[in-house]
This record gives C-alpha cells, sequence and structure tokens, in this order.
C-alpha cells in the first residue's frame, strides 16, 4: 500500500489505517491490543450505531464484525450489512459466502434443486431413490427393467417407478398396499360406479415424493509447486434431514424449505473445498442448526414471493 495514502499515529501505526484503491475505500486494519487505535474505533462504531445501518447494536459487536472482516479482507462497510452477531457468534449470510468462493476462482454448478425424490421397485422390493444400489438401473416401465435384468445376467437389477393410488376420501396407496378387494377406477365418474356396486375404488395418480434434494458441484484449481491441481466436491441437502434437524418446528421455514434447504446445501460444498477461505465463518442457517436463532436465519434468507398467478 502506499505509504502517502495511511495516517500515522505517532509512529505508532495508523489508528484507522484507510485504504485508497481503486476499487474501494474502508476500514483495513485494526489493533485491538493498541488503546488509540480501539479508542478511534470506538467513536466510528458509536457513529454507525446512531444511524442503525446494518442492525449494528452495541460497539462490542461492531468490534467483532470488524475483526472477522479483518480475518476475511473484506471491507467493513460491506461487513455490516452481511455479516452479525447471534447468540455470540458471527455468521454471515449466502452472499458472503458466495462472494469469497468467488474471489477464490471458485465455480459452482446446482445439480438438483430442489429435486423431488421417488420410489422405485425391482416387482418384489421397494428402494428409495436416494438409497438406490449401484447395480440398480432406473427404467421407466416394468417391461424395460425385466428385459435389462435378463440382459445383464444378474450384474444389475432394473427398477421403475413405484405406482401411486388415492382412494375417494384422498387417501394414498403405493401399489404393494392395493388389496384384491381394491377395484382401480379410470375417473372419478367411474370410481363413484364401483363404489355404488359395493367395491373399494382407488384412482391412478402421479408418484408420490418421498423427498425433496437440493446438490452442488464445485470446482477448484490450485497452483502447487507450479502443477494445477484440480479440486471437486459435492454436496447436497435434502428435506429429510431438514426434518431430521427439526427445522420445520417453525412455520416460516415450512414456508421457505426450497431456499433454505439450497442454503445448507450451498454452504456444506463451501465449507468442504474453500476451508481456508471462509475462515471458520458460520452462514446463518448453519448458526441457527448450533445454536439456535433459526428466526433470525429466515429473516434474513434470500428468497422471492412467490405470487398465486405465478404457481398456476
Amino acid at each position: 500500500m502506499d505509504k502517502s495514502n495511511e495516517t500515522k499515529d505517532g509512529g505508532n501505526g495508523h489508528a484507522l489505517a484507510v485504504r485508497h484503491d481503486e476499487a474501494a475505500t474502508g476500514l483495513r486494519v485494526l489493533n485491538l491490543l493498541d488503546d488509540k487505535q480501539l479508542a478511534s474505533a470506538e467513536v466510528f462504531l458509536k457513529k454507525i450505531i446512531a444511524t442503525d445501518k446494518g442492525g449494528v447494536k452495541s460497539v462490542n459487536e461492531g468490534l467483532a464484525i470488524l475483526m472477522r472482516a479483518q480475518d476475511l479482507q473484506l471491507p467493513f462497510s460491506t461487513c455490516i450489512e452481511h455479516i452479525h452477531v447471534v447468540s455470540g457468534k458471527t455468521v454471515a449470510d449466502i452472499h458472503i459466502i458466495k462472494s469469497l468462493l468467488s474471489r477464490a476462482g471458485v465455480t459452482w454448478e446446482c445439480v438438483h434443486d430442489y429435486t423431488p425424490q421417488y420410489q422405485y421397485t425391482d416387482g418384489n422390493t421397494i428402494y428409495n431413490e436416494t438409497q438406490l444400489p449401484d447395480y440398480c438401473v432406473k427404467c421407466r416401465t416394468a417391461e424395460q427393467a425385466v428385459k435389462l435384468s435378463e440382459e445383464s445376467k444378474g450384474d444389475a437389477i432394473g427398477v421403475y417407478p413405484v405406482k401411486w393410488y388415492a382412494d375417494l376420501a384422498g387417501k394414498k396407496y403405493n401399489e404393494f398396499q392395493i388389496s384384491d378387494k381394491c377395484k382401480i377406477a379410470i375417473n372419478q365418474a367411474h370410481a363413484q360406479k364401483l363404489k355404488a356396486e359395493g367395491a373399494f375404488p382407488v384412482i391412478r395418480i402421479p408418484a408420490v415424493p418421498i423427498d425433496y434434494v437440493t446438490e452442488y458441484k464445485f470446482t477448484r484449481f490450485h497452483n502447487i509447486k507450479g502443477k494445477i491441481v484440480k479440486q471437486e466436491a459435492t454436496s447436497h441437502f435434502s428435506y429429510t434431514e431438514a426434518v431430521t434437524a427439526e427445522f420445520f418446528k417453525k412455520d416460516t421455514y415450512v414456508k421457505y424449505a426450497r431456499i433454505m434447504i439450497g442454503h445448507r446445501a450451498f454452504t456444506l460444498g463451501a465449507r468442504d473445498i474453500a476451508s481456508d477461505i471462509l475462515m471458520g465463518c458460520l452462514e446463518d442457517t448453519e448458526n441457527a442448526l448450533i445454536n439456535g436463532g433459526l428466526d433470525y436465519a429466515i429473516e434474513n434468507a434470500e428468497y422471492e414471493e412467490v405470487s398465486q398467478d405465478n404457481q398456476e
């Protein structure tokens, strides 16, 4: 940094060193062990608190955010809006996580965006799509599955989607729960006719998802001793995992399940491929899992309201 741009403090360093470059200006270096620098920082933070900028509630919170900004080498003005103190820990929103990865040259692809997962069968056993053995090959129909199994001579087993039905009361059944007493109707009128004849009618319905999964694939290149090394990481998070983590105790999480599950899936992969960049900084929903504060995480989540017109 150009020495002419530094504010000197009697030879003891700069109270609040200011970076002047083409990109940005702001707090960069703060020695919290220097009483003069600390006092200057407190005066500055009190002015920030008075403006209600970024929701900083106290000087101590501001200092914690400032320290985290220094660790991550981010502008303080950005951090007070996107990094907060919750349950005694500094947590960052998803925007900070993504910007840190982009700066490190990490790229990512959303392979599955809250993709529904279904049940499959080979005619005897039901498999969950998320737990299909390697020897199982998904087919569209039972005929295709049988043909594949025969041609592979036992090396692979063809599986096909489980059929689902509903009775007139709306209760749903998979094909293995249908007994001989049930009569399959082609539509509501046919079902009512079968019911009048004393039968128990069921109507074929679309397959019922057993889970929803969001998955990300990350790619990063390292220069190690002059050799370019490619690093990849894949991460996912599912509706079932969210239930296990007791996310859905809050109605608001139910409302924005897709967004919150996507954030968790992304953060898991980000921590795997770039822990040296994130420096242990927790993302909002991670902190919610560990220390509560779920309402806060949802409140600061990136989501879009969907109108009824857009859903149709």
